[in-house]
């Protein structure tokens, strides 16, 4: 077993035995982009914390993690298509309440549309880049300032009269604050990859974060 894999599958396994630190650290990293997406799709904040919830207690399931274990692809596509998987059992429960019916699990083997795929993935990638600033703000404030003004598009001039440096030392000062944000999102994407390709395709991902 690989690096990646032990790293990410044997996290889930002490999630699934129920250490907390595990626990929470799992819920922290991985529910905001859930709750997200379902609220994209017109549940309400409750409901969504409900069926987020579910996602969770699933993926931690000694079914799914053996599955898990043993397939291909990227997570977070794994991830997404449990989401709709509970998703779509809950609507069903609710129609079946409503007809006084009862319901069935949706089969697990069922791919998640690719619309809902890109949808779900803008948002985990808002979240990795977001617990990355998160770090790079830990670290160095000021590099953390300079990278929030940067994305709002403003010139080296400009930042230098937000941040008190010549345009020479901005620039300079940027381009470490983007290096510090690049390893930043480095160690936040290697958290959740599985091999050694699914990393270097995550990377791409974020390759425009990486330049000067």
């Amino acid at each position: 077993m690989n690096q990646f894999r032990t790293t990410l599958w044997s996290r889930l396994g002490e999630a699934a035995a129920g250490r907390r630190t595990a626990l929470d650290d799992f819920a922290r990293g991985y529910r905001p982009p859930i709750v997200a997406f379902l609220r994209r799709k017109g549940l309400s904040p409750s409901d969504a914390e409900d069926v987020a919830q579910e996602v969770l207690v699933r993926l931690l399931s000694k079914d799914l993690l053996a599955q898990g274990d043993a397939s291909k692809g990227r997570f977070r596509n794994y991830l997404i298509g449990i989401t709709l998987r509970v998703l779509s059992e809950q609507r069903r429960h609710a129609q079946a309440r409503k007809r006084g019916g009862d319901w069935n699990r949706v089969p697990l083997d069922v791919a998640p549309p690719q619309a809902e795929r890109a949808a779900f993935e803008d948002l985990w990638l808002a979240e990795i880049v977001q617990r990355a600033m998160a770090r790079v703000e830990r670290a160095n404030p000021n590099h953390h300032e300079l990278l929030r003004h940067a994305s709002q598009g403003l010139s080296s001039d400009e930042l230098a009269g937000l941040v008190d440096k010549t345009a020479g030392a901005t620039r300079v000062a940027l381009h470490r604050a983007r290096k510090a944000l690049a390893n930043a999102l480095k160690e936040e994407v290697a958290a959740y990859c599985s091999s050694q390709d699914e990393y270097e395709e995550e990377l791409a991902t974020f390759a425009r974060f990486f330049g000067e």
